[in-house]
């Protein structure tokens, strides 16, 4: 006889229990803008936040554990646990690969004050009872083995190295961690290496214990769901969870009173400097958080905040950046200069303290305050449609004290006055509160008041909740009815438009445009403009600046990115709401057809692209896809667009950009005659459609316009090393190069083949071996693309680890690949890998944003929705001997090319 799995055996056991002896029903606590709260008799608190208008759920689990709980000789433990508890539990043999094997969205992620997870999935009874019943098993059924922390030292050993090689990382927790003294959050939560690595197993079981419990637990479910019967099933299955009897200790240090400026220095080889300033705030429920986020805007901001006018724009810095701590305690407010290799880190660091120091001769303007006042409610009118954002942000919420704390920093911001923001600013943003340089010796030295923490209750005595966001149409995302529904046409020029209105939540609409332009030969030399004119296009028009431009766009609660590349032309999203769109088309199509190209602000833009570049020399990640990508198109003449350049010569090219040549291109290839525009969302189609004909109708480009191909290289069996120098982390990238289209008869089969090697998750082939047998990579896998146009196909693969690690990564990823092509699949395999992408292609159509892009594909390639059901049905219908014959018949390992890049002069890793 075939026994149940044991999650199924329990599943049918639940409901016999239930009978017998009913769980209490949870308690109601308060319902605020769309979001109800109930407790559990356990202490569990549940939030629920209906939105039928995506045809997903998302589970979240907030547990009020972070670094900041664990004891000396702990740190690292949260973290650790964050990695453990995707293993073994009472009911699961390894939850990580359970969510694989279903094609979920999941992750987890650890702060100084929490620890969450997620899943998000189709909106199906089955789905919501499975991931609800699994949060339940790992909230106090997680084994914590040491077997299972011995495979995944190694993994978290290979995130630490991976975080060393960010020297830019690494100065920020430096910096923070000269901030305190005593408190908690000096320390990084990754943890000690000598902590993490000692780790002993019963303190960490105990650890577990004693935070991971119901009433230490916050569980949010939110998108399509029936709220009644899931908060009986989550009575049922949550509720059956005792409460705890031990009584958890809350934090109590303090951090004194900074009492004058503390400096740190780092030096590390890397293509990027930096000069960091942190200062001690209150926490986040504290009436005064509120001016330290307009704070943020007025300063970092890009393009209106003066640290890039003053830094960034005349070339002295190549990034401004900046965040306040919300934390449940006092926490630090967070300013940044990313600087170039051969900027003046001095100059740099005077003007940052400079900036920040100087607000009591230079006050927070009423510009500055709108400014960020507009950010902040087209924020948060974006968080408010994104159910699996909305969670993971209500997480620092939780941890803060209370989830409403979120909703009144935004009440809060909305209200503030010049005189309370500036009067905060004064306060704390002063000499003797810094972290960042020199000491200075001062006989009346200024002091801070002492920060302490402050209830959620008494912060929430004000707190107003405001109208719930509107809900929008329960919408079905098959292939037939997506087709159905959208509506396809030309305009006059030629643009192809596709237009799929429906009720959103919030009313939203998405926007993806592809503007094709030139040929392989008339953009013979013109490569770096027409990778660079995407980024260029923002940067100001014949009637407004770009501060205006971005200001306006905020106004409208509008993003707007514009991207570009040699061969691929133009692309542009634009996310918006019914009603700003009009006013939003209207201003991207001044973006898009009138650009200036002001010289100060191009400079400002190559000065950044070049730091990028020098960055990522530094990187083994990009170092080794730059050399891949170099071998694979070296067969290109150096003025082809396919050809890819070496940084050096990128930089020189970048170097050499005016905005001159940047008009000349835009003049002579943009337009729209050759394109596609989709929109997808809440909008009226009878008004729009004229507004896009008066919009880009009549725009056309002079340069005539031919698709350039792509034929496969002729290229195998390569062999690419880079050694870099003090890198903690190491890549290796895998390419083999295939003759087909997506059109062949074995696509369907390859994409099912890929899926089981690498592109699973923790399920995969190669996640399994290097990650979870061999603890030797933080990230493997594999991938397949194939083009629709030319007989042209790329199965790659990839894996990061240490460089000691280098042999035995080599060995593994090569009796995998022997071991694939050999073997084949099993049926095991074949069965969750149709399981898991059905579900995957169920989970991406529920994103308008994701939807707007493949209708923006399909009617370049003259397809519809209907392609993609074909060749899922095609994919469904295949037998195992069809897919391991098409592996036999296409993967040959030896015609792989492989680039290294690392510091691999280390001494290899102990076996």
């Amino acid at each position: 006889m075939r026994l149940l799995p044991r999650h199924a055996a329990l599943a049918l056991l639940l409901p016999l229990l239930a009978a017998a002896a009913p769980m209490a029903p949870p308690t109601p606590v308060r319902e605020a803008e769309g979001i109800s709260e109930y407790r559990l008799p356990n202490g569990l608190q549940v939030l629920l936040i209906p939105d039928a208008t995506k045809p997903t759920v998302t589970v979240n689990v907030t547990y009020r554990v972070g670094s900041r709980h664990e004891g000396n000789g702990e740190t690292g433990m949260a973290h650790l646990l964050e990695h453990l508890v995707f293993k073994t539990t009472r009911q699961h043999a390894s939850i990580g690969t359970e969510l694989s094997k279903r094609g979920w969205e999941f992750n987890g992620s650890t702060t100084a004050d929490r620890t969450n997870y997620f899943e998000t999935f189709t909106a199906t009874p089955a789905n919501l009872s499975w991931a609800l019943a699994m949060e339940a098993d790992r909230m106090t059924g997680a084994k914590v083995l040491k077997s299972d922390l011995d495979t995944e030292m190694s993994v978290v050993r290979n995130e630490m190295e991976a975080g060393e090689n960010n020297a830019l990382g690494i100065l920020v927790q430096r910096t923070q961690a000269a901030a305190y003294q005593w408190h908690a959050y000096g320390r990084s939560t990754i943890g000690a290496r000598s902590d993490v690595e000692h780790v002993d197993i019963p303190r960490l079981q105990a650890f577990y214990k004693r935070h991971y419990q119901p009433d230490n637990a916050t569980l949010i479910v939110a998108g399509a769901f029936e709220p009644k019967g899931t908060l009986a099933e989550i009575a049922r299955v949550f509720g059956a969870l005792p409460k705890p009897t031990r009584t958890l200790s809350p934090t109590y240090t303090v951090e004194p009173v900074q009492e004058g400026e503390r400096l740190v220095s780092l030096r590390r080889p890397s293509g990027m400097q930096g000069v960091f300033a942190s200062y001690h705030i209150p926490p986040l429920a504290s009436p005064d958080f509120a001016a330290f986020e307009v704070a943020v805007t007025a300063l970092s901001d890009t393009p209106a905040g003066r640290l890039h006018k003053r830094a960034v724009e005349p070339g002295l810095a190549a990034q401004a950046f900046g965040w306040a701590g919300r934390n449940a305690e006092p926490g630090l407010l967070n300013f940044g200069l990313v600087l170039k290799s051969d900027n003046d880190v001095e100059r740099a660091q005077a003007l940052l303290v400079d900036a920040v120091e100087s607000l009591a001769k230079e006050p927070i303007t009423a510009e500055e305050l709108q400014r960020a006042q507009v950010q902040t409610a087209k924020s948060f009118d974006e968080l408010m449609s994104n159910p699996q954002q909305l969670c993971v942000t209500l997480s620092e919420a939780i941890a803060a004290g209370d989830w409403r704390l979120l909703f009144q920093l935004r009440n809060r911001i909305e209200t503030l006055s010049l005189d309370q923001v500036n009067a905060t600013l004064r306060q704390w943003l002063i000499p003797s509160n810094r972290t960042l340089g020199r000491l200075y010796a001062t006989d009346k030295p200024e002091r801070t008041p002492l920060a302490l923490p402050v209830a959620a209750a008494d912060a929430l005595k004000d707190y107003v909740p405001k109208a719930a966001v509107a809900a929008g149409e329960v919408f079905d995302t098959s292939p037939a009815n997506i087709d159905r529904r959208t509506e396809r046409f030309q305009l006059k020029n030629g643009l192809k438009v596709a237009l799929l209105p429906k009720r959103s939540r919030g009313e939203t609409v998405e926007l993806a445009m592809k503007l094709h332009y030139g040929s392989a030969e008339s953009l013979r030399g013109r490569r770096t403009e027409a990778a660079l004119i995407g980024d260029a296009l923002g940067l100001g028009t014949k009637a407004h600046s770009r501060a205006q431009i971005a200001d306006a766009f905020d106004k409208l609660k509008t993003s707007v990115r514009t991207q570009s590349g040699p061969v691929s032309g133009t692309h542009v999203t634009l996310s918006s709401h019914r009603a700003q769109l009009p006013e939003a088309l209207a201003l991207l199509a001044e973006v898009l057809r009138e650009p200036t190209f002001p010289a100060a602000e191009v400079e400002q833009l190559t000065r950044q692209q070049i730091a990028g570049i020098e960055e990522a020399a530094q990187q083994p990640q990009a170092v080794a896809s730059h050399d891949l990508q170099r071998a694979i198109t070296a067969q290109y003449p150096k003025d082809d667009p396919r050809f890819v350049a070496s940084f050096d010569d990128g930089i020189a090219a970048l170097k050499a950009m005016t905005p001159e040549k940047l008009q000349t291109f835009h003049r002579e290839f943009l337009g729209a005659g050759h394109g596609e525009l989709v929109l997808v969302g809440d909008f009226d189609a009878a008004e729009v459609k004229p507004l896009l004909e008066r919009l880009f109708g009549d725009w056309t480009a002079p340069q005539a316009y031919a698709r350039i191909p792509l034929p496969l290289p002729p290229v195998q069996g390569l062999k690419l090393d880079a050694k870099l120098k003090d890198k903690a982390n190491a890549t290796v990238l895998g390419s083999l190069l295939l003759p087909m289209n997506d059109d062949n008869a074995d696509y369907a089969a390859l994409r099912i083949a890929a899926h089981v090697l690498g592109a699973s998750g923790f399920d995969s082939r190669l996640m399994t071996r290097l990650r979870q047998k061999e603890g030797a990579s933080y990230g493997a896998g594999a991938w397949l693309s194939v083009s629709s146009f030319d007989t042209s196909a790329t199965l790659g693969a990839y894996a990061i680890f240490a460089p000691e690690a280098r042999a035995r990564v080599e060995a593994a990823l090569n009796e995998e690949l022997a071991r694939f092509v050999r073997d084949g699949i099993t049926q095991a395999e074949l069965d969750t890998a149709k399981r898991a992408m059905k579900a995957q292609s169920d989970t991406w159509r529920s994103e308008d944003g994701s939807v707007a892009s493949a209708i923006a594909g399909h009617l370049e390639r003259g397809r519809q929705f209907k392609w993609n059901a074909e060749l899922d049905a095609r994919g469904e219908a295949l037998t195992l001997a069809e897919v391991n014959a098409a592996i036999k018949r296409w993967i040959d390992p030896t015609k792989a090319n492989w680039s290294w890049a690392g510091d691999f002069d280390k001494a290899p890793a102990p076996k």
